[in-house]
Parts: structure tokens; C-alpha cells; sequence
């Protein structure tokens, strides 16, 4: 169970999510803003009376849906997730610590993506996906429609093991359209959040800081098509470099003509 300071800075966190949104920071200075102290994150993002809102949150606390709430101070709190200055305070899963320390034993791939896509980057994420997952590789990845998608469902239909890493408490799908999916990873993996029980709807900001996360994660970081995403594709392979993880990118359509991704 986490501990009661890392318990309010989660809950900071989601209260000042709309009030981080109006900055419209840019993804350096999202990192910059999630490392604060509170004091100085409530200055930086205007908040006029810091100390009614420190008085006015509500805890988050873990529910049936979500068995785990795990602080950057306990035993099992991820070692590489920890490194990020920016790590998040509280990690929640829908799984239980043994279960995540087992999945993240593992070896784990990131497949990153967006949501607008060509054929190839398709036809490219089903193929990794399956075979990562046919290898015994949890197969990480976030919510969003598209190639996130796409990844998760490969893996997940060549019986392997997915972690989704959402923008949003982890319990509840971040759509409706994302249900069916969502009861699928809970099957067979995990969803993880750094935003506790309750927080929704996500913020756009949020799908930006999942990204550290899948990163900080993965083993490797594959970035199956730039073309719909290529500034978050590359700042989360850079994410990747920075703490000693591996970062690829598929080139273009390596089955066939060499037809650039990118």
C-alpha cells in the first residue's frame, strides 16, 4: 500500500491536471513541471491558494478494480521507472504486485504508434506484435485508436501478454470503444496509471506522460510508424536512450518494396 505522501502527491497531480492543460507545456516542460516539489508545481501552474487546495483533496484509495497502488518508495516499485525524475508517485495496476513483478520479469517491447496510419505501419505492428508475443515478450503500449491499438490486440490474439499504460485511472476503459479491449488486457496482463481511482476524463497532456512510462518500462522501444505521431515517437525513443534501454524504428515496409515509413 502506498505510503500517505506519495498518496497526496498523486492526488496533486490529478487535481492540477486541468490547470497543467491550460499551460500547454510543451513534452520537455511537462517533465520539467511533474518533477516540482508541490509547493513550487502549485506556483508554476497559477494555483492562487495552494494551501485550500492542499485542504480540499481527497485521497485517492485503492478499489476491488484496482488491487494495487504502489509508491516510488516500496519494494517493487519498477527500478527503471524509478530513475525518471519525473517518476510517477504512485503506480496503479489492475493486477497485484506479484502478478506486475512477474510480467515485468519478463523481456518487454514498447510498440509506439499513431492513431493515422498507413497499411504498412499496419500490416508492420500486427507483425511484431504476434511475434514478439508468440517469443514470450510482453508487448507494452498505450489506449489511443490506431497502432497502440493494433499492438495490443496482435499480441493479445497470438496468446500472449500485454501491459496498457493509460491516461487515466486504470480501472475503467478510456472509452467506450476501448471496453472490450480493456477486459482482454485485464485477462491477460495489466493496466497501469500513475492516476489514482476516479480520474477521468484524461487531459491531453496526459497520453504524453504515459509515454515516459512505457518507456521507462520496455526493454526496447519500436516505433512500428513515425508518420501519425513523429514528434512523440521520437522524444519517447529518446526517453528510451536516455535510460539505457534499446530504441528502433521500422524503416519502411521491410516485407516488400522499400517504400519510407518516415
Amino acid at each position: 500500500m502506498s505510503c500517505k505522501e506519495c498518496q497526496k502527491r498523486s492526488a496533486v497531480i490529478a487535481a492540477l491536471a486541468p490547470a497543467i492543460s491550460r499551460l500547454s507545456p510543451s513534452r520537455d516542460e511537462l517533465l520539467g513541471l511533474l518533477a516540482l516539489p508541490d509547493g513550487q508545481l502549485l506556483g508554476a501552474v497559477g494555483v492562487q491558494n495552494p494551501c485550500g487546495l492542499m485542504r480540499t483533496l481527497e485521497l485517492p484509495v485503492t478499489t476491488t478494480s484496482v488491487p494495487t497502488a504502489l509508491c516510488r518508495h516500496e519494494h517493487g516499485y519498477p527500478a527503471a521507472l524509478a530513475q525518471l525524475p519525473s517518476a510517477p508517485a504512485v503506480l496503479y495496476a489492475t493486477c497485484t504486485v506479484a502478478s506486475l513483478r512477474g510480467l515485468l520479469e519478463n523481456p518487454t517491447a514498447a510498440i509506439i504508434g499513431g492513431e493515422i496510419h498507413t497499411d504498412c505501419g499496419e500490416d508492420m505492428t500486427v507483425a511484431l506484435a504476434s511475434n514478439l508475443a508468440g517469443a514470450g515478450i510482453i508487448v507494452i503500449s498505450g489506449v489511443r485508436d490506431g497502432l497502440e491499438r493494433t499492438a495490443h490486440q496482435a499480441a493479445l490474439d497470438a496468446r500472449g501478454s500485454t501491459i496498457a499504460v493509460m491516461p487515466c485511472a486504470p480501472g475503467i476503459p478510456s472509452s467506450t470503444q476501448h471496453a472490450a479491449l480493456h477486459q482482454r488486457i485485464l485477462a491477460r496482463g495489466a493496466v497501469l496509471s500513475e492516476f489514482p481511482p476516479g480520474f477521468f476524463p484524461p487531459q491531453p497532456w496526459c497520453f504524453t506522460a504515459c509515454r515516459r512510462i512505457m518507456a521507462a518500462l520496455a526493454s526496447v522501444t519500436i516505433v512500428a510508424e513515425a508518420a501519425g505521431l513523429p514528434a512523440q515517437s521520437s522524444w519517447t525513443a529518446q526517453v528510451s536512450a536516455e535510460l539505457g534501454s534499446q530504441a528502433a524504428v521500422v524503416p519502411g515496409r521491410v516485407t516488400g518494396g522499400a517504400v519510407p515509413i518516415a
